[in-house]
């Protein structure tokens, strides 16, 4: 029999024909060659009834214990652990996680089954989530050890936050596309709120006026192509976070958060006049739709400045981030999720060809493109948190729910706030940029100061945990945060990734008028424009410095593996301050020899 079998093996569609028990007699033989078994296995994993293939696979459980337990081929163990994963009833997720759960299992095997468990949570598992609640001691033990592999702790981490509920909820919101109220309104009647309003300016798009008692007017108009929704979320929060504060929140904290302006029942206006020049620059809508709020006149204060007479202190910079990592993470933790700190793209230039608009995943440790021009005016400062047209409630986006999803905003914020540190430094000198005359990379690592820098890591690190999880801190970094600030000065010290590509797919895409405008504003002249033919080949542009070469992987990974696991931790955290939160023994099918 074993020998006809072996014969329809070279045919993948004679195999499939094979009946059930057939595949099943031809794992448990000895005699059979380990490929065929695999192969055997992946037909197996084809069944599309799950309760069928489980009738099937249960009288060859023991056998793929074997397999998995004491491989003789490491293919045949991770199919046959696979194999378990694709069925997801309580005895094969109870087989993997006590694969899990036991010291004698391999850091490989232990890895495999935590792949496992996390695909089988990717397809809807609840058995599967449920073990990882079971398993949460295991998994935070792995994730904090300095002994954990690296490949271990990292697929421990994306097993626990695909798994872990983690419960949160932010305000119930809604934000109408279409149907908005607004109201036309001259500069006039907008002065007659304020007191003593004088000496107006642009500061971006922004009409600013100074006003008495160290505060300011702005009157934010919306930018050309953006849509008046955004102007509207913009108001909604300032309210909301007004009334949050009125409730008792952020009373130990400084969080200056704008008074907003409202005419005729209506916060969005639309501006009839504005009485001085805008820039050369400055697009604004046709429409010139606005919302208009008082502030603190230090509304425009960053921790970062490139003006020498406005650059702030190490300790001021340091009380600045540290505030900010703690508002964002308490704003997380009430399900209010700031989504833009600051801009973060992996490829500027593919936003409107690329499916996900070029923005950064860190998760995939790509390259980070334009580092530093991506942390000019932070949505953050001496005020605290700013520009709520970028907060989302937690409850806005159904889809996006789950711990996954909140570990990514985490990660996101965590960056830009480590982002921004290192920019506070190469700002001191913001000419040291790019390459020397010679055509080498600048070095600027003499900007930096590494005590400060890790001060001011560490002050970031630890208030965000506090905001987002209610207790401090108390235990050792589960990483070397010496080495980290060491190269991350080398990284963001030296500008040594200046090029990316303008792809001829991404030329095509603009009109001449959009590429010859585009080369203008990354520094060509108007005789080097007309060397170009656009769609021809790809164009070489030296817009660094980035982190990482165009379509390489991020030149400073320890960044990435440092915030991977403190947004792990956060999460952790979080969950327990849940009560009982994952204290049920481990149970399910125990394996043979355990």
């Amino acid at each position: 029999m074993v020998e006809y079998f072996f014969k329809i093996m070279r045919n993948s569609q004679q195999l499939r024909k094979l009946e059930h028990f057939e595949l099943v007699e031809l794992i448990s033989d000895p005699k059979t060659p380990c490929h065929i078994k695999q192969k055997a296995i992946r037909t197996l994993r084809n069944i599309k009834d799950r309760q069928l293939a489980w009738k099937i696979i249960e009288k060859v459980l023991p056998v793929l214990e074997t397999f998995i337990l004491h491989p003789s081929n490491n293919d045949l163990q991770r199919e046959a652990l696979w194999l378990l994963g694709y069925v997801r009833n309580y005895s094969t997720i109870g087989i993997i996680e006590n694969l899990i759960a036991s010291p004698q299992t391999s850091p490989l095997l232990k890895e495999n089954a935590l792949r496992v468990l996390g695909f089988s949570i990717s397809r809807g598992s609840k058995l599967a989530a449920q073990a990882v609640e079971r398993l949460f001691p295991i998994l935070e033990r792995l994730i904090t050890s300095p002994q954990t592999l690296d490949g271990l702790k990292k697929i421990a981490i994306k097993t626990l936050v695909k798994g872990l509920p983690l419960k949160v909820s932010g305000p119930k919101v809604e934000f109408l596309k279409e149907g908005y109220n607004f109201v036309s309104v001259n500069i006039n009647d907008i002065l007659s709120k304020v007191q003593s309003p004088h000496y107006p300016r642009f500061i971006s798009r922004s009409l600013v006026y100074d006003l008495v008692n160290n505060h300011i007017l702005v009157i934010k108009i919306l930018k050309e192509k953006q849509h008046p929704s955004s102007l509207l979320r913009e108001g909604y929060w300032i309210k909301y976070l007004n009334k949050l504060k009125t409730e008792g929140h952020f009373t130990d904290v400084r969080f200056d958060i704008p008074q907003l302006l409202e005419f005729s029942g209506c916060y969005l206006i639309k501006l009839t006049n504005i009485p001085i020049r805008i820039p050369k620059g400055i697009k604004l809508h046709p429409e010139r739709y606005a919302v208009c709020f008082v502030v603190s006149k230090e509304y425009f204060c960053y921790p970062n400045e490139t003006q020498p007479e406005k650059v702030l202190s190490g300790q001021e910079t340091k009380e600045i981030m540290a505030r900010c990592a703690y508002l964002l993470g308490y704003l997380t933790s009430l399900g209010i999720i700031h989504t833009e700190v600051i801009p973060l793209f992996h490829n500027r230039i593919q936003i409107g060809r690329r499916f996900d608009r070029g923005l950064y995943k860190w998760q995939f440790r790509g390259r980070l493109d334009r580092w530093l021009v991506s942390c000019d005016w932070p949505n953050f400062g001496k005020t605290g948190i700013r520009d709520f047209e970028h907060i989302i409630s937690w409850d806005e986006k159904p889809g996006s729910q789950g711990c996954s999803a909140m570990y990514r905003f985490i990660g996101n914020h965590l960056l830009s706030l480590f982002l921004v540190t290192g920019s506070y430094f190469r700002n001191r000198k913001r000419e040291m940029t790019g390459w020397d005359h010679k055509g080498k990379p600048v070095d600027a690592r003499n900007l930096f100061n590494k005590s400060l820098f890790k001060e001011i890591v560490q002050a970031i690190l630890l208030s965000y945990y506090k905001g987002f999880v209610g207790k401090e801190y108390l235990k050792e970094f589960p990483f070397d945060l010496d080495n980290l600030i060491q190269r991350a000065i080398k990284e963001m010290g030296i500008d040594r990734h200046m090029e990316e590509r303008l792809r001829i797919e991404d030329q095509q895409r603009m009109s001449e008028e959009e590429f010859k405008e585009f080369l203008m504003t990354k520094g060509y002249s108007e005789e080097e424009i007309k060397r170009f033919t656009k769609g021809v080949k790809d164009i070489i542009l030296f817009t660094g410095p980035h982190l990482g070469g165009f379509n390489e992987l991020i030149s400073l990974p320890e960044m990435i593996d440092a915030i991977t696991i403190w947004a792990a931790l956060c999460i952790i955290g979080k969950y327990k301050m849940v009560p009982g939160a994952g204290i049920e023994p481990a149970r399910g099918h125990s394996l043979k020899g355990f």
